[in-house]
């Protein structure tokens, strides 16, 4: 397991494992904030050395503390790195997991 900072006050993302080809891929995602209405991004960009900050997948999740799942589609055969992008400022919590759809349960 690598963990990394990713620029946010105390954020990290976690890397396990490469992703596979021809594996379909969602997100499991959630966060509460202090203000209503808030939402954050989820960015999936490519974890290989030297490689583009380029976005391969995104998904938008509200901070209302509804765990939502969203489609992701295929991803590159190799590590991605997952951001959590936006206002953090009153972010309470958040988690984003990046995982094969089948394992995943339906999204709201």
């Amino acid at each position: 397991m690598l963990t990394q900072t990713d620029g946010h006050p105390a954020g990290e993302t976690t890397l396990r494992r490469s992703a596979r080809a021809g594996q379909q891929y969602g997100v499991q995602a959630a966060c509460t904030s202090a203000t209503s209405g808030k939402t954050l991004s989820v960015e999936v960009r490519s974890g290989r050395p030297g490689a583009s900050a380029e976005r391969v997948a995104t998904a938008e999740i509200p901070c209302d503390g509804t765990v939502t799942v969203n489609d992701l589609g295929t991803l590159p055969a190799e590590q991605i790195v997952v951001y959590l992008q936006g206002d953090q400022s009153d972010i309470l919590s958040a988690y984003a997991i990046i995982a094969p759809t089948s394992s995943l349960p339906a999204g709201k």
